[in-house]
């Protein structure tokens, strides 16, 4: 049974550490999936390598990264912001279109 550390979690998922600590905190609340760790002697954070390996198992048909709710936001609305520029401008080429016949 393989035990990781943070900064060894950090360094096989190339983010920070705090990327980590910010994921567990979100895993706690129920908006990621990421693997909980657990403590061992000293209070720090330990995390199972069969734990890390499954959750990147479970991420390869997505991205590497899990997506936060807060991602979730900006992406919807740059995706709202997308759509209504393409509307916008759906409606000015059929003004024009009307104008010329």
């Amino acid at each position: 049974m393989s035990v990781l550390l943070i900064n060894e979690v950090a360094e096989m998922l190339k983010v920070s550490p705090s990327s980590i600590t910010r994921w567990c905190e979100e895993s706690r609340k129920g908006t990621s999936r990421f693997p909980l760790p657990f403590s061992a002697k000293g209070g720090k954070r330990r995390w199972l390598l069969s734990d890390i390996e499954q959750y990147l198992a479970g991420q390869s048909t997505a991205t590497q990264k899990p997506t936060t709710a807060r991602q979730q936001r900006r992406s919807a609305k740059a995706f709202q912001e997308r759509q209504s520029a393409t509307d916008r401008g759906l409606e000015r080429y059929r003004g024009k279109k009307g104008a010329e016949a």
